[in-house]
């Protein structure tokens, strides 16, 4: 087996090249189950359970004999290069590019952890672009880490920003897990446990919004009452007019695909004990449910046959009959539309695992899945078709009876359940001493 830098000598670099500040912020001696729930290091301040010193790369150069796969692990033949390549080189398409750009996203990744001859032409852009780069960093003499409080490793605005663990001795409880959302890379000179975790996995997408319920129709106005003097109407009472229609709810939002895992490095002279390495992709968000159609408005009801007290040339009189025909009542609005359900968001690529050790003879088991698609929103209700306006009649002797003469409004129609995301994520790969593992 290649020999791995010990911690001493990472420190000697770090120091004399790359200046690390803010270490007086670290704890020698770290337990995870001091703290409650997860320990999170983050290069976030805000983030961070506990804050990250920081050192500066200049060059990628630095960052690959750092961080990096060494190239002779390709050019030996003992590594196969399985990292997507960019298209070839040119400085002035990529002049104007944004340092997040696909190409040299690839290229970056591909120079850090694959045969950086493939992408040498990129070098200089990528110096260009990318660095100087600082990188959070904690360091101490050991931690420990215990099964209700993992560590997890990510970084601010998920853009795959690497976070540096340095430590002398790393103790992981049983069942205690490393959890790392990032570009991450751990030393030690020993790593031990009974059975514990490393798992590199990737953020998942952000489940859709949900449709806005539509607004329900409004009531139809009563109409006004008949008019009528002692011996005939004079005029008809109005009818009711017509609720409106409930509007339609809004088709839920497409769940976010899940994310692509990044890289995962841990080199240790000396390991024991069960080590479970597990990369997971992302899963995607589910649809956001469909909004509820909005349900129609009341048609009117219509005017009475007369008013009580009949108007004439001068005089009022009282009736107790009507001579006047009741108004029919309005038509119900019609129900609105339930909206779709918004697709679920497709699952992201897992990430690799990088695992290098001397000694120790650990048993290692390797477990590599892509993520889960998301599901489908649920479709939106219809909404209910507004009842009919009543005409209310009098039966004489002061009496009257109701019925309802409108049409009532038709129902919408439910929205559909959104589309499931696809099964579109590719497993990362998981490799120990150069070795790609079986992790089906």
């Amino acid at each position: 087996m290649e020999k791995i830098r010990t911690v001493a000598e990472t420190l000697a670099i770090l120091h004399q090249y790359h200046h690390p500040f803010g270490l007086e912020r670290q704890l020698k001696q770290l337990k995870t189950a001091d703290f409650d729930g997860p320990v999170i290091f983050s290069n976030d301040l805000e983030t961070a359970t506990v804050p990250p010193a920081f050192f500066t790369v200049q060059t990628i150069q630095e960052l690959k004999a750092l961080n990096g796969v060494p190239d002779n692990q390709y050019s030996s033949g003992k590594m196969e290069s399985h990292h997507p390549l960019p298209e070839p080189f040119s400085a002035e398409r990529l002049a104007n590019a944004p340092d997040n750009h696909i190409d040299l996203c690839k290229a970056f990744s591909a120079y850090i952890y694959g045969d950086s001859a493939l992408v040498k032409d990129y070098e200089e852009m990528l110096n260009a672009k990318r660095f100087p780069m600082k990188v959070a960093f904690y360091s101490g003499d050991e931690i420990t880490i215990s099964k209700d409080n993992p560590l997890i490793i990510r970084d601010k605005d998920h853009s795959g920003k690497l976070v540096v663990l340095v430590y002398d001795k790393i103790t992981i409880e049983p069942e205690g897990e490393v959890i790392c959302y990032t570009n991450g890379r751990i030393e030690a000179n020993v790593i031990q446990g009974n059975s514990y975790h490393f798992t590199n996995t990737a953020d998942y997408g952000k489940d859709g919004a949900a449709g806005t319920d539509g607004n329900s129709g409004v009531d139809g106005a009563k109409g006004n009452p008949g008019i009528q003097n002692k011996h005939e109407c004079t005029t008809d009472a109005a009818p009711g007019s017509d609720g409106t229609n409930g509007s339609s709810g809004a088709r839920g939002a497409d769940g976010e695909p899940g994310k692509a895992g990044e890289k995962l490095t841990i080199a240790c002279p000396y390991v024991r004990g069960t080590v479970n390495l597990w990369s997971a992709g992302g899963n995607g968000g589910n649809g956001g449910d469909g909004g509820h159609g909005g349900n129609g408005g009341k048609g009117g009801d219509g005017g009475y046959g007369s008013v009580d007290k009949a108007v004439g040339d001068h005089h009022d009189y009282n009736t107790t009959t009507s001579l006047c025909k009741s108004g029919n009542g309005g038509k119900g609005g019609d129900g609105g539309d339930g909206g779709d359900g918004g697709n679920g968001g497709h699952s992201g690529d897992g990430g690799d695992i990088y695992f290098s050790y001397s000694e120790g003879n650990p048993l290692i088991k390797c477990l590599a899945s892509p993520g889960i698609p998301g599901a489908g929103g649920h479709p939106g209700m219809r909404g209910k078709g507004g009842d009919g306006g009543s005409t209310l009649t009098n039966s004489g002797g002061g009496g009257t009876t109701s019925s309802i003469t409108g049409e009532f409004g038709q129902a919408g129609t439910d929205g559909k359940r959104g589309e499931p995301g696809e099964q579109k994520g590719n497993v990362g790969r998981i490799y120990v001493n150069g070795k790609l593992q079986d992790s089906q």
